[in-house]
This record gives structure tokens, C-alpha cells and sequence, in this order.
């Protein structure tokens, strides 16, 4: 092992040690017992292109923690605990190829989380607690080569409508295919592998609108309300102010006409 590497595996480490070798560029600290990761580790740090936090108990990432980490290609957080993934959490990464955060307890990935990762190749997100993903997290991925997603409590909603299609035009990337993801039918109250599934089982999605839609036309709807009752108050008043000014109007021509005589 040459001296650009430090192993600190399997030493039972509540925290991360230092100080480090300010050059080292491979960091192995996989199982232990890390709970988190310092906020400033790259700021010390920011020669690393490969780092391994598998198999620890790291429950969430701080906003800027990889934000000095402009070289790191390779980045193993699997087998931890982390729930949810900010919008541009590995920003920063930008040079990473494979980020591996299979084997945690996600429930909600931000559509920007993979935000910057042109050079993303390899993404995993198996056997987490994901129910639903936006496309917009994986779009903007174009170098991605393989993803796995299996493992995971997806709802065959429509919600899960738009993943659907975009994995079914990705399926290349699919590590273990379509045959190894499953998701739940809502009504049925089962499970079923995604290549039983096709365009077809969701097609009454495209009329169902989304909260957003619903929202534009309640908040339209009510706005065209509040305008018609200003409008009618607007020409009551004018009509009033009519009626009250004509009596005035003709008494006054009834007196030029008493002044002529």
C-alpha cells in the first residue's frame, strides 16, 4: 500500500481520526462505527479521489461537506443510515464516477441532489426506503453506464409513472434488469416485477392532475371570483351614483328654464 493511502478499517472508531497526511488521496475507514462526517473534512482534505465510509452509522451529510472535494472519483457511502439527500449535496464532486449509497434508510433524494455529476457512471441506490423518485434527479446524469434501483418499497402510482418510463428507455443501465425491481400495486395490495408492467398500467395517469394543477386552477378560479364581485360592486356603485346625479340634472333645467320665462 503505498503511502497516498491510509486503511483505518474495522478499528471500531466512533468518529473520524486525525490528522491526516494533508496529500493523501485513498481513504479506507469503512466499518466502523462513524456516525457522521466533519463538515471541513475536504477543506484539510481535498487531495482525495477515492474515499470509503461503507458499513458505518453516518445518519445525514451537512450542507458543504463535499464542497472542497473537486478531485474525488470514487465514493462509497453504502451500508450506513442516511434518510434523505439534499439538493446539491456532492455539487461540488464534480469529477465523481461512481457514487455508491446502496443499503441505507432513503426516503426522499431532492430532484437536484445528483446536481453537477456530469461525469456520474455509476449510481447506487439499491435497498433503500424509496418509494417514488423524480426523473429530474437522474437526468441530469448523461455519462450514467449503470444504475441499480432494486431492493427498494416503490408504489406503482402515478407518481411512479414518470420513473417507469425512464427506466423503461434506460433499461440498458440496469445492473440486474428490470426482472430484479418490484413495486407495489396500490389497489391490489401485491407486489409485482416491473417487466410485467407497461405503458399501458398507467395510462389513466395522463388525465389525473397533479396538486400543483389543481392548485393553478383553484387559486384561477378564485381570483376570477374576487374579480367578477369588485366588478359588480364597481357598477352598483356607478349606476348609483347615475340615479342620484340625474334628479339634480333635471331639477336644474327646470330652473333655467323658470329663469328664461
Amino acid at each position: 500500500m503505498d503511502y497516498h493511502t491510509i486503511d483505518c478499517r474495522d478499528q471500531g472508531l466512533p468518529r473520524v481520526p486525525s490528522p491526516f497526511p494533508l496529500d493523501v488521496r485513498k481513504l479506507l475507514i469503512a466499518d466502523n462505527n462513524i456516525q457522521d462526517i466533519p463538515s471541513d473534512f475536504f477543506i484539510f482534505y481535498g487531495d482525495l479521489v477515492y474515499l470509503d465510509f461503507s458499513n458505518n452509522s453516518i445518519t445525514s451529510i451537512e450542507d458543504g461537506t463535499f464542497s472542497s472535494s473537486t478531485k474525488l472519483v470514487f465514493l462509497d457511502l453504502s451500508y450506513n443510515n442516511l434518510t434523505q439527500l439534499d439538493a446539491g449535496i456532492f455539487r461540488s464532486a464534480e469529477k465523481l464516477i461512481k457514487l455508491s449509497l446502496g443499503n441505507n434508510n432513503l426516503v426522499d433524494v431532492d430532484e437536484a441532489a445528483f446536481e453537477n455529476l456530469e461525469q456520474l457512471q455509476v449510481l447506487e441506490l439499491n435497498d433503500n426506503n424509496l418509494q417514488t423518485l423524480s426523473v429530474a434527479a437522474l437526468e441530469g446524469l448523461p455519462s450514467l453506464r449503470i444504475i441499480r434501483l432494486e431492493g427498494n418499497p416503490w408504489i406503482c402510482d402515478c407518481d411512479f409513472a414518470n420513473l417507469f418510463s425512464w427506466i423503461q428507455e434506460n433499461a440498458s443501465k440496469l445492473q440486474k434488469g428490470l426482472h430484479e425491481i418490484q413495486c407495489s400495486l396500490p389497489v391490489e395490495n401485491r407486489r409485482i416485477f416491473l417487466n410485467e408492467l407497461s405503458d399501458v398500467s398507467f395510462s389513466e395517469c395522463k388525465f389525473n392532475l397533479s396538486l400543483t394543477d389543481l392548485f393553478i386552477i383553484i387559486f384561477s378560479g378564485v381570483a376570477v371570483s374576487i374579480a367578477a364581485i369588485l366588478s359588480s360592486f364597481f357598477l352598483a356603485a356607478l349606476v348609483h351614483c347615475f340615479q342620484r346625479c340625474a334628479p339634480n340634472k333635471e331639477g336644474e333645467d327646470e330652473d333655467d328654464e323658470e329663469s328664461e320665462g
